[in-house]
């Protein structure tokens, strides 16, 4: 990474955003004319830079909550390389934190596939879900925080509206599949789908937002609370009467 770094200032002439280092005027003659031509990056290196840079900006919104401090030269500074680095991979900025959210958004549904794992019916299945989707906000609060802001994570900043899916449309589906399973299963509701979709997302999210705001306060057990969700809005198993 390093080497990829100082490759790439001697490739920058003075076109710098920024005011150019000291580094950068070293690599350039006593006319001003730029010094040898950069070397040709190793095969992979663009895809390795590029990782990095989606890591350090997840670790950007992780600290800060806000996709509105998700700066290019934030992403900069967190992965130690010059903006212009930054400019190489992404177009701009609205780019950089689309694909930071939907870095978050696949971490977020990838730990509630894992929780789902072994359930032996839908119904558990769904409650492992829900569980995890509790547990992930709870245990990062800015970084869900980021994911769910309403306009600043929204599809017209983040350029999706009209032209493609949300990053968090993935893990939405996800939910709305395994509910209909569960009313394949015989789930004790004449609500739609989607009708429960969304309602069981409404609370989900706000016993996740509230917890995480307000830790102070005295919170009845989370899990108990996922149950009783769960059972209001008709989604348990069955008992079966012995």
């Amino acid at each position: 990474m390093i080497i990829l770094i100082s490759a790439g200032r001697s490739a920058i002439g003075v076109n710098y955003p920024d005011p150019p280092d000291a580094g950068t005027f070293g690599a350039m003659t006593a006319d001003g004319d730029e010094g040898p031509p950069r070397q040709r990056n190793p095969r992979g290196a663009g895809d390795r830079l590029r990782d990095e840079l989606i890591e350090a900006a997840v670790r950007v919104l992780a600290a800060h909550g806000d996709t509105e401090r998700l700066s290019i030269r934030a992403v900069a500074a967190e992965a130690q390389v010059t903006p212009p680095s930054v400019y190489r991979c992404f177009p701009d900025r609205r780019a950089l934190v689309r694909t930071a959210v939907q870095a978050c958004f696949g971490r977020f549904e990838a730990h509630q596939a894992q929780a789902e794992l072994g359930a032996p019916d839908p119904f558990e299945a769904l409650r492992r879900r829900c569980r995890a989707y509790v547990g992930f906000g709870i245990s990062e609060p800015e970084l869900y925080r980021a994911m769910f802001g309403a306009w600043s994570a929204g599809p017209k900043a983040l350029g999706t509206y009209g032209r493609r899916p949300h990053p968090g449309a993935g893990s939405f589906t996800a939910l709305v599949a395994l509910i209909q399973r569960c009313l394949d299963a015989g789930a004790q509701t004449r609500q739609p789908g989607g009708f429960l979709a969304f309602q069981l997302w409404s609370l989900l999210h706000g016993l996740t937002d509230l917890r995480s705001g307000k830790p102070e306060l005295p919170w009845p057990d989370a899990e108990a609370m996922i149950d009783h969700y769960l059972v209001c809005v008709g989604l348990r198993a069955i008992r079966q009467r012995r």
